[in-house]
Order: structure tokens, then C-alpha cells, then sequence
């Protein structure tokens, strides 16, 4: 229904609402002899109505999705047009009291018309929603393509899922039932659907309903109850289904065609924040941003969360032509959807070229730097140790270089833990970049920060993905070592975190994102193949030992390092260490060797370089020389999953 024709049944709406209130007063024959002689009364209300209605937008939404918000929004607008109208009647009254207005008007009739004219307007607009939520009471559930499919999850979201399941059966679902914890719903109902309790009714609704599948309905449940939950259904050759989490909701779009398979970051699944630091919106909203890397995971995740954020200006900074191209068209069609006003721009260069980046940050005059963009792939570094320093370096000290001489007011270097103690090209490397931006923050007092953090889920080139393929082509996983562990995270959440810190941030500040426990490799592989529909007893796991460059285990902190809290849980400061006075030579050195013809060479300078720097910016006892361990100062609200493991 459009709005002029919602004007149209307004109008008559509150024409009748004026004579019912009237005809409250008095009866139905008096009523209309009354409707004529206060007939300037009632034109006054009529038209007050409708301007309240036009200025409070009630004719210009969509009324399918009427909720309540919308519900408010009618609210106030009866109100608005009551105190109006009655304002402009007793007032004439008062400036004009020949005109007899108000002689014998009822005054209770102002009472009766506002509920009248507040049920009218309501329920014209939320008969518009039932009516597009209505279908016929057709029964699919002898349709062979629905799956029986039980909701873990009473909550809005699971009845949402219903109702979209009911109104879209080419989806597949066929609900059947709920689960929930909440012990207060067990054995209540649903719309028709019988809640049968928690998990441990499980057994008694598969055998009540003939549920072949269980879709979980928690977006923004734990990864530890979402791994409880799947182990459960798997031990009772459930499919295993969920609705995505609560950060891929952020569009709000939600139906049974978003049903998938869960994932390994599921399991990982942290409570993350839906609402930044105060700081971030005045250090984004409005400003020219720019993102190195933008087209690699965790580049495109900035750019994407940034973006969101509505900048004045967003440039994505990439060397690579698809990735670049594609994160582009991906945010233009999400500015056509949601209406961001922020500018795109797009610019293929390479970080490493000083040149480059000199035109690119002089042209842009960008407020802040996210730098992302690095070679990241360990043994792959190690056999290119020149492009490593080229890249990683190079390319921060020229972006570095241009951010000082154009004045640009926030930096932020993403990071890696393979820069503590570093065992491998890539990670001095990047131990090296943290010590560039320390020293260009001091230098210039400006809040050039990095951020260090373990791997990401799903990341191009990282072992998820690899795990999968291999177990696409039915080969054995391969693993380097049966006690390898490292830190994982999300992309969403490391992203997240990212901006958070870089909201946070003083001069040289280096953030730490906290990351929980750390996760046994092999631990990691049994939740794929179990996820797959497999016996990880039967699954082939090849160890092929450590490549080079690799440790066992990462770590997150130098000893040196003091580490307390911040306003944002999950992002620690760790006390910034003191770069050396010639960390610029030291660099200049290292490059100049970076030929391609010195590879042994500027392997183990850099190596050298990288663990030699570290020289704490306090020491608490001049006397003690036994390396301290990692001073942590209490966190609060930070959350540290389980590492993830076979069920037993």
C-alpha cells in the first residue's frame, strides 16, 4: 500500500474516530447533530492529523516489517496532533471568544478521539505486516525435499527462522520443534512448535519429531556452547546446521535461505562487542581513511568494518588486480544497499615503491593509516628473504616516511606474534616494522601505533583452508608437528579489535590483542574432519616436521614487555620498548643487502638485528639480570576459550 493511499484511509480513519468520540458523549442520533455544530472543531483536528502524520514520516516507510520502533513512531504521532489541535481550538477560544468554539464542547472528547484515532492508525498499519506474513495453513510436512529439522534456539531468532521456514519451504527447512536451555520454556510452545527443553531432552525430541537436522539459532552464542551443541547432535548422526553469527547479521537480513553448515569458526566463536570505543567514530566518521592490503583477509575485513563506519573518504591500497577489484565492487554494491555516502577509491600500487607511496599519500592527504598489507607465509619468506625486507620494511618505512611529511595523524601497523623472538624472516621482519613505527612515533609525538596479534581463521594461504581441500580430494592432512599449537581468531574479531586499538592509541603505543588460549594443531584438524561428517580415528594425518622458520609455539609477548588492560577488552598494552637510536640505519643497511644475490647474508643480519633490538624501556631492578617473565596486570571481561578438542 502506498502512502497516498494510506493518506486516503487515514483521512477517513480519523473522521470516524472524531464521530465515535462523539458518539461516546452522546448517543448515535445526537452525535451527528453535534458533528455539525462543532464541525470547525473537527476540520481543525482533521487537518492537524494529517500534517502530524506527514511530518512525523508515516507515509513513507515500509510497514511490512512494522515493529517497535514503528509503533512508537505512531505513538507520537497521535500525541503530537492532539496537543496540536488542542492548543490551536483553546487557544482561538482565548483570542476569540466570539466565536463560541469551544461552548459546550466536550472535553472528553479529546480522550476518546486520541485512543480511537491511536487503534486506527495502528492497526491499519500492523494489518499490513499480518498480511504479509500470512499464508495459507498448508501443511509440507509430506513434502519428501523438507528435512524434519529441530531449532536450538527459542529465542527471536529461532522464531524468526520458523517463520521463514513456514513461509519459504523451497529452503528445505521443516521445523519440527525447539530446543533451548532456559529451563523456564521447556514444554511450552512456540507459534505450533513444542519447546521439549535443553539439551538433554535432545534424545525424546528426535524420537517425538523424526528431526533429522538441528539448526542452531544462537547467532551470538560462545564457541564453547556451539561446540557442546554440535558435539551432541554428531553423536546422534544428526546434520548439523546454524544461522550465521551475530556479526554477519549486521545487515539485519535474516531467513531460512542463510541456513549453512557450521564452521570451524563456530567453535572459536567469541562474545564480541556490537558497539566500538566511543573514540573510533571521532577518529573514522568523517575522515579520509586509508587501508594497505585491502584486498587480503584481513585488509578486506578493515576495509569492510571501516567502510561501515562512514568515513568522508575510504582509499583501498592493494598490488594485486582481483583482490583490489573485488573488495572494490563488494563495498560499491554495499553503498548502493545501505546508502553510505562515504567516497571509494581504489589504487593499485606497491607499498614498497617510495615513489608510490610519496604521490599516493601527498594526492589522498589520508587522517589515518591502517597498514596491512605485508608478506605473511613463513617458509615462503624464508626462500625470498630480500622481497620479506623489500615488503615488510621497506614498504613501512616509506609509508611511514609519507605519513610524517603530509601530516598524517594516525598510523596503525598490523602486526604478527611471529615477531617475538623471532625464528624466521617473516617474523624479524616485522619485529623490525614495530621498531619503525616506535621510533617514528616518538620522533614525531603523533599516535602511530602497531597491533600484534596470532593467526586468523581462514585467512588465504592459512591452515584451515588447506585442511579443507585436502579433505575434499579424500588425502591425508598434513601437520608439521603432533604439539604445534598456535593462537587463532576471527577475521571479524581481529578486525574489530584493530580499529579499537587504533582508537585507543598514544604515541608509540604497541596493542596486544588478547587471544585466548592457544590451539593444538592437531585438536584443530579432528574439529574439520569431525565437522566434515567424519571419524577423526579413521582420518590419515601426515606429521612432516617443522619447515623452515617454524616454532612450535608463538608467543604474544617478550619477557621485557610490561602488559596491562585497556578500556576495550581483549586489546592489552604492552609497554612499549625503547627503539634504538639507529633503528633508520640499521634498516638502510639491511635493504641496501636485500639483492637477491645476499640472501644468506641478510637472512642472518636480519635475524640478528630483529633479536638483538629488544631493550626494555624499564627496568624495575638494575641488579637482576634473569629475564623476567611477561608482568600481566589483571583483565577484566576478557574471555578465554577452551582449547578446541575430540569429544570424548
Amino acid at each position: 500500500m502506498r502512502g497516498r493511499h494510506l493518506l486516503v484511509v487515514d483521512f477517513v480513519g480519523i473522521a470516524m474516530a472524531a464521530y465515535l468520540s462523539l458518539a461516546f458523549r452522546y448517543d448515535a442520533e445526537m452525535a451527528i447533530q453535534k458533528a455539525i455544530l462543532f464541525a470547525p472543531i473537527l476540520i481543525v483536528v482533521l487537518a492537524v492529523r494529517v500534517a502530524s502524520n506527514v511530518r512525523t514520516g508515516l507515509y513513507n516507510r515500509g510497514w511490512r516489517f512494522a515493529s517497535v520502533p514503528e509503533l512508537e513512531r505512531i505513538v507520537v504521532a497521535v500525541l503530537l496532533g492532539s496537543a496540536v489541535a488542542m492548543a490551536i481550538v483553546y487557544g482561538t477560544a482565548v483570542l476569540a471568544p466570539q466565536l463560541g468554539w469551544t461552548n459546550d464542547f466536550p472535553r472528553s472528547f479529546w480522550i476518546g478521539e486520541l485512543l480511537v484515532t491511536l487503534a486506527v492508525l495502528g492497526g491499519v498499519r500492523f494489518a499490513i505486516r499480518a498480511a504479509t506474513e500470512w499464508s495459507p495453513a498448508t501443511s509440507h510436512a509430506s513434502d519428501p525435499s523438507l528435512r524434519p529439522t529441530l531449532l536450538y534456539g527459542a529465542g527471536r531468532t529461532g522464531a524468526t527462522m520458523a517463520m521463514s521456514a513456514m513461509r519459504k519451504p523451497k529452503a528445505g527447512v521443516l521445523p519440527v520443534g525447539f530446543l533451548d536451555d532456559d529451563p523456564h520454556l521447556a514444554g511450552g510452545l512456540l507459534g505450533d512448535l513444542r519447546i521439549f527443553g535443553g539439551l538433554e531432552a535432545l534424545d525424546m525430541a528426535i524420537a517425538t519429531t523424526g528431526a533429522e537436522v538441528l539448526l542452531i539459532t544462537m547467532p551470538d552464542a560462545a564457541g564453547i556452547k556451539i561446540r557442546e551443541v554440535v558435539d551432541a547432535a554428531l553423536a546422534r548422526g544428526l546434520d548439523v546446521r546454524t544461522v550465521p553469527s551475530i556479526s554477519d547479521l549486521l545487515d539485519g537480513t535474516l531467513d531460512a535461505y542463510r541456513v549453512r553448515r557450521v564452521q570451524v569458526e563456530d567453535l572459536l566463536r567469541r562474545t564480541t562487542g556490537t558497539e566500538h570505543a566511543a573514540a573510533v567514530h571521532d577518529i573514522i566518521g568523517d575522515r579520509v581513511v586509508l587501508i594497505t592490503g585491502a584486498g587480503g583477509s584481513i585488509g578486506s575485513e578493515l576495509s569492510r568494518q571501516v567502510f561501515a563506519l562512514n568515513p568522508r573518504r575510504l582509499i583501498l591500497v592493494d598490488r594485486a588486480e582481483s583482490a583490489l577489484y573485488l573488495v572494490q565492487r563488494e563495498l560499491e554494491a554495499k553503498r548502493g544497499r545501505d546508502h553510505t555516502r562515504a567516497e571509494l577509491r581504489a589504487h593499485l600500487a606497491n607499498v614498497a615503491s617510495r615513489a608510490a607511496m610519496d604521490r599516493l599519500i601527498t594526492s589522498e592527504k589520508p587522517d589515518v593509516i591502517f597498514h596491512a598489507a605485508a608478506y605473511k607465509h613463513v617458509p615462503m619468506m624464508e626462500e625470498h628473504p630480500s622481497d620479506a625486507a623489500h615488503v615488510n620494511i621497506g614498504g613501512t618505512l616509506a609509508l611511514l616516511d609519507a605519513a610524517v611529511a603530509n601530516d598524517v595523524g594516525r598510523f596503525v601497523l598490523v602486526s604478527t606474534d611471529k615477531a617475538v623472538r623471532p625464528s624466521s624472516v617473516m617474523g624479524a621482519s616485522k619485529r623490525v616494522a614495530e621498531m619503525l613505527v616506535a621510533e617514528a612515533a616518538r620522533r614525531t609525538g603523533r599516535p602511530f601505533v602497531s597491533v600484534r596479534f596470532g593467526n586468523v581463521l581462514g585467512s588465504n594461504g592459512s591452515v584451515v583452508p588447506i585442511f579443507q581441500e585436502q579433505l575434499e580430494k579424500s588425502e591425508a592432512l598434513t601437520i608439521t608437528h603432533p604439539d604445534m599449537s598456535r593462537y587463532f581468531m576471527t577475521i571479524h574479531e581481529a578486525a574489530w579489535l584493530i580499529v579499537d586499538a587504533a582508537a585507543l592509541g598514544t604515541d608509540g603505543d604497541l596493542f596486544v590483542l588478547d587471544m585466548g588460549e592457544p590451539i593444538k594443531i592437531v585438536d584443530l584438524a579432528h574439529d574439520l574432519v569431525r565437522l566434515a561428517g567424519r571419524d577423526p580415528d579413521t582420518q590419515p594425518i601426515d606429521f612432516v616436521g617443522l619447515r623452515p622458520g617454524e616454532k612450535l609455539h608463538e608467543e604474544l609477548f617478550y619477557e621485557e614487555e610490561h602488559v596491562e588492560p585497556t578500556s576495550v577488552a581483549k586489546v592489552l598494552r604492552a609497554t612499549p620498548q625503547v627503539p634504538p637510536a639507529d633503528v633508520r640505519d640499521q634498516v638502510h643497511g639491511l635493504l641496501a643487502l636485500a639483492t637477491g644475490g645476499r640472501e644468506v647474508e641478510l637472512r642472518a643480519a636480519l635475524l640478528d638485528y630483529a633479536m638483538r633490538s629488544v631493550e626494555p624501556s624499564r627496568v624495575e631492578d638494575d641488579d637482576d639480570t634473569t629475564p623476567a617473565e611477561p608482568r600481566m596486570m589483571p583483565v577484566e571481561s576478557t574471555e578465554h576459550p577452551q582449547p578446541m578438542s575430540v569429544a570424548s
